[in-house]
């Protein structure tokens, strides 16, 4: 299956060495520096918060796909498989969340919490059903 995009957001809190977070995620996700683009943002009580947003397309895509489906642990992958409606929209984007703290230690693991955001959003000419069986292909 082709993707029209890959996106993937994070943030960077004042309490983390931005610099060194930012050079680990760009890494362990095969990403460009210029693929990532930064926003400043302001959190509740006015600290500063850096919102990262990286997209790809084409090959890039589907490369960062197999990156990420081949880096998860089979554990994951069960639990993607069993909680796959949830984690996709009518259009059959799929979205997850890892780890932004084991990412940087090289891990990729699924997380709620201070999490990387994905979203593959699919080409368009797939019936639902199509991109289903083929994520279900990517969690075996």
């Amino acid at each position: 299956m082709e993707f029209s995009s890959i996106e993937i957001t994070w943030m960077i809190h004042a309490t983390e060495e931005g610099e060194k977070v930012v050079k680990k995620i760009v890494e362990r996700l095969h990403l460009s520096n210029y693929d990532v683009k930064s926003f400043n943002l302001e959190g509740h009580f006015g600290n500063p918060i850096l919102l990262y947003k990286a997209r790809l397309i084409g090959a890039e895509a589907s490369k960062f796909v197999h990156v990420l489906f081949s880096s998860l642990s089979d554990t994951d992958k069960k639990i993607l498989k069993r909680e796959l409606s949830k984690h996709l929209d009518e259009h059959g984007a799929f979205y997850i969340r890892i780890d932004k703290q084991l990412l940087c230690e090289g891990k990729i693991e699924l997380s709620e919490k201070d999490a990387i955001k994905i979203k593959l959003k699919p080409k368009n000419g797939l019936k639902f059903d199509e991109k289903v069986s083929y994520y279900r292909g990517l969690l075996k």
